[in-house]
């Protein structure tokens, strides 16, 4: 049981952080639409996810590289050293660019805000997956908690009394990562790390082997998480593209769960070197599953209350849109679950195939419905990239077999995909039809944690 111990630790010591500001986050979008119009948070959101997928392409996903084979007992030094290389080449890249990269219609009115994002957001992916590798956990939630504390206040400076728009939204993002990357860096003496002596052209090489298919696969993750804002801008206008992130946002608090457990398992699983056929495997993912199975069919029950009362009149009704990209973010979890046992095995070659199929089929929907059924065709086209993708993997890790109470993870599974389309097609959901979809998924999961629990008092009977 140690290891699910130490695994609960993990959680709750990243959660503490992360959990507590990326709620804080969450509660500023209400303030974001009160005071930016559909069409600025649009724009606003489509710089900022362009900053994100740049990050794995001019670093090469060294970060990764570099968490993986901190985690593996190299050289420390030689590893951060190494990391830091490819960071400063990348930055003098970037910067002999800037004639070329100014000229981009998406980011020219906001260049220098958007370089500036890009430079401090490549230290800060790196500085913070040094962090996470020295097992610095507490050092790394409280700085995401001072961050996303920064940024409130920020957001409310340039925002409501300055009134800076889109300009106000970039100015705090930068003003709280720059914080946060500085926090990162002398919190954990990273400057102690780095030396040029300490570059190690060989591991460098190891940790590109490694990092490079990280790349594609990276991409083609964000093209499934947010290509359709692009296709949405195209067809509909950045308007759309506004109610549709507004709409992504309640899903963000599965992402959320997502995120923390992640971090936290990914320590565990690459640091004692676990595999898919391991039974603690299959165990985590009952639990796991279960989690997201309770938590987005409670967020189906209240997702149109919650809209009313959190956004602003021109966000009314995106709830409408909610249904489909909570299912997709399940689906999205449960495969970054499986990836962890690519890492763990170094078989990163592998992982991008399972991801380009299902971003082929994304974007491929998102071109075919975005037209005809509007918004609400970028959420069924997200949810059957990411269904893809999952189902892929459970495949290539012959995971099919290895899960836990097979027929209560599929009836729950089904319960609600079925409660998702109702409540995405009906104007008015009946709270007793939900009510059904609620009970049925209650009782499956009941079952789940009551079987769960015998197998554990059984096991604690044998020692």
């Amino acid at each position: 049981m140690h290891r699910y111990k130490k695994l609960g630790w993990n959680t709750f010591i990243i959660g503490l952080g992360s959990m507590g500001s990326k709620f804080m986050i969450f509660l500023l979008v209400p303030f974001y639409t009160f005071y930016l119009s559909p069409a600025e948070y649009g724009q606003a959101d489509v710089i900022m996810m362009t900053v994100s997928i740049l990050i794995p392409i001019v670093t090469l996903s060294i970060a990764d590289g570099v968490f993986r084979y901190t985690m593996e007992k190299a050289s420390k030094k030689q590893v951060f050293s190494s990391g830091c290389a490819i960071l400063l080449i990348a930055g003098l890249v970037l910067l002999l660019l800037t004639p070329l990269l100014k000229n981009i219609p998406l980011i020219q009115n906001y260049y220098w805000l958007f370089l500036l994002l890009l430079l401090v957001q490549l230290w800060n992916t790196l500085f913070q997956q040094q962090v996470r590798a020295d097992g610095k956990l507490i050092l790394y939630s409280v700085s995401g908690l001072l961050m996303s504390l920064l940024l409130l206040i920020a957001n409310v400076v340039f925002l409501k009394y300055l009134d800076l728009g889109v300009a106000g939204y970039l100015y705090a993002n930068l003003l709280a990562f720059g914080f946060n990357t500085v926090l990162l860096f002398l919190g954990a003496k990273l400057y102690r790390l780095f030396s040029f002596r300490a570059i190690n052209k060989k591991l460098l090489k190891k940790m590109l082997i490694y990092s490079l298919p990280l790349i594609p696969n990276a991409v083609l993750w964000w093209v499934m998480q947010v290509s359709d804002r692009y296709i949405l801008t195209f067809f509909l206008g950045v308007a759309a593209n506004g109610l549709y992130t507004v709409a992504a946002k309640i899903p963000s608090l599965l992402s959320m769960l997502n995120t923390v457990f992640f971090q936290a398992w990914s320590i565990t699983a690459i640091g004692d070197k676990i595999k898919s056929n391991d039974g603690f495997f299959a165990g985590v993912f009952t639990i796991f599953s279960s989690l997201f199975f309770i938590t987005t069919g409670i967020i189906l029950l209240i997702v149109q209350p919650m809209s009313s009362v959190l956004f602003s009149s021109a966000f009314q009704n995106v709830w409408q849109f909610v249904p489909f990209l909570l299912i997709a973010v399940t689906l999205s979890s449960f495969s970054s679950f499986l990836e962890v046992s690519y890492m763990a095995e170094k078989k990163t070659k592998q992982l991008v195939l399972t991801t380009l199929k299902g971003g082929v089929i994304n974007i491929s929907l998102s071109f075919l419905l975005i037209p005809f059924i509007g918004i609400i065709g970028a959420s069924i086209a997200t949810l059957v990239g990411f269904l893809v993708t999952w189902l892929l993997r459970m495949k290539q890790t012959h995971f099919f077999k290895q899960i836990e109470f097979k027929s209560l993870f599929w009836l729950s599974f089904l319960l609600l995909f079925l409660q998702s389309v109702y409540v995405s097609v009906c104007d008015l959901p009946n709270w007793w039809i939900q009510g059904m979809f609620a009970l049925g998924l209650l009782v499956c999961q009941g079952l789940v944690i009551r079987k769960k629990l015998a197998i554990r008092r059984a096991t604690q009977l044998a020692e």
